[in-house]
């Protein structure tokens, strides 16, 4: 166990202090906007069902390169802001409509009373909104007549921090591509918080060889997923309750970024399942039917009801005519080691501790100093009801604090809602030294990076499954 536990409260309110960001500012700046594109709460349509099946091999278009928005051309751009403004422009009662669409999405979100599917939060996560953008993109090359050439981009924010511009200026509702409700720094040109979406972030998912901990499985979420793709959505969005739109589910696709995210998140999936293993599972999707078996409806461009599975979307090349660029990563070789995380503890602010054997706590340490990979795997992590907002995951000892990650946990218009469970993936490196302390271990805490989120209440970490997986020596 961990002896002489510090008295952490000073030190709590003044890391809570200086850390927290303040948004007063920005809740009256939100308060006095006027929603644009006449924006009204999701209204929970009828979902489309049954439909014409897809069939692998029917789409004979040429399979086209989905770019970066940084790389298109001054033709794709106009071509992308005309697809949105003739998208925005069709008539409520088209199936195809830019709102209806929007709450497709809502739909499969538990924000709708007896939803049965949850595209969130499991192994769906990947696969729908793969079929959801495929769909969306056919939608918006057949506005602008070019359904063969015409593919979204996609807004690799690890590489360009800043929201591309033509999503920003001008800012009104001439512009196709831009959206009232988004946080007042991104709006205004600033970059992404540095410890979001990074090309470290994506080192750390690129070392998990295995889908469930990096996609998800039936019953719970992937590392991926929560971030950086939660955490994005919530950079994005308004920083505070009801987080419109990008930071909640029941909104975030009337925001145009809303497909460029996702378009980058499709590549993330694309690139993990490019790389090569040691085991015969690594970098596989899972063979479940369960998994391969699930089908979605979704109107197409001629407004008829369609439906695909996960397994219609896995070789999207082939089947759904788009390609990124070829990429691919050193995979480091990874030892597993269990640990545990323990909670509970007599302090007056109770936090999460990791417990090792001492063989184990001799590894660590050694690899940390050699500026190893350490990547600190819970599994089944539960959210309580009702909590929303951004969550830094650090790791505090004395008055040392060291970032681990973020936890973002997206709105919904169900706060009784009750959530799945996750999977964290935190870079515990650096911390090692101060997690496996002799006196004075770091403790594991949540901390709401807003400070007036009154529903980013901080809880204590909790995992079924603890695993720390350490880059093996060279």
């Amino acid at each position: 166990m961990f002896p002489n536990y510090p008295d952490r409260n000073s030190s709590r309110r003044r890391f809570l202090q200086t850390a927290a960001t303040a948004t007063a500012g920005g809740v009256l700046s939100y308060l006095g906007r006027k929603n644009a594109f006449a924006q009204n709460p999701p209204t929970c349509p009828t979902a489309p069902t049954g439909g014409t099946p897809f069939a692998p091999g029917s789409d004979k278009r040429p399979i086209v390169l989905r770019k970066s928005i940084s790389a298109l051309s001054a033709a794709e751009l106009t071509q992308l802001q005309t697809a949105f403004a003739k998208l925005r422009a069709l008539p409520s009662t088209d199936k195809r409509t830019w709102v209806l669409q929007a709450d497709i999405h809502a739909l499969l979100c538990d924000q709708c009373n007896g939803v049965s599917m949850q595209i969130h939060d499991s192994w769906n996560f990947f696969p729908w909104h793969r079929a959801y953008l495929y769909y969306y993109e056919r939608i918006l090359g057949s506005l602008v007549g070019n359904l063969n050439g015409f593919r979204l981009p996609y807004w690799d924010w690890e590489n360009h921090r800043s929201m591309p511009g033509s999503y920003l200026t001008p800012a009104n509702t001439g512009n196709s591509l831009w959206d009232s409700n988004r946080d007042s720094g991104i709006a205004g040109g600033g970059s992404l918080p540095p410890t979001d979406g990074t090309t470290s972030r994506l080192t750390t998912l690129y070392g998990l060889t295995d889908f469930a901990t990096f996609g998800g499985s039936a019953t719970s979420s992937g590392a991926c997923e929560l971030d950086p793709h939660n955490v994005v959505h919530g950079d994005i969005g308004h920083p505070l309750s009801p987080y419109l739109d990008m930071g909640n589910l029941g909104y975030a696709a009337r925001d145009p970024i809303f497909f460029s995210h996702h378009c980058n998140i499709d590549k993330i999936w694309a690139n993990w399942n490019a790389q090569t293993g040691s085991g015969p599972t690594d970098y596989k999707n899972p063979t479940d039917p369960a998994f391969l078996n699930a089908k979605w409806s979704f109107y197409d461009e001629n407004q008829n009801v369609v439906s695909m599975t996960a397994a219609n979307v896995l070789d999207y090349a082939n089947n759904l005519r788009y390609t990124y660029t070829p990429f691919r990563f050193h995979i480091p070789i990874y030892e597993i080691y269990e640990c545990r995380l323990l909670c509970c503890l007599p302090d007056p602010d109770p936090w999460a501790y990791i417990q090792v054997s001492p063989e184990t706590a001799v590894t660590l340490l050694q690899r940390s100093s050699a500026n190893s990979l350490i990547t600190l795997v819970l599994t089944g992590v539960p959210i309580p009801a009702g909590v929303m907002g951004v969550f830094d995951v650090v790791a505090v000892r004395n008055e040392r604090r060291t970032q681990l990650g973020t936890l973002t946990v997206l709105a919904n218009n169900m706060p009784n809602m009750k959530h799945k469970p996750v999977t964290l993936a935190l870079d515990i490196g650096k911390a090692v030294p101060d997690l496996l302390a002799k006196e004075h271990p770091a403790g594991i805490q949540l901390l709401a990076r807003h400070k007036d989120d009154k529903s980013a209440r901080p809880f204590i970490l909790r995992a079924q499954k603890a695993q720390i997986r350490v880059e093996r020596a060279q």
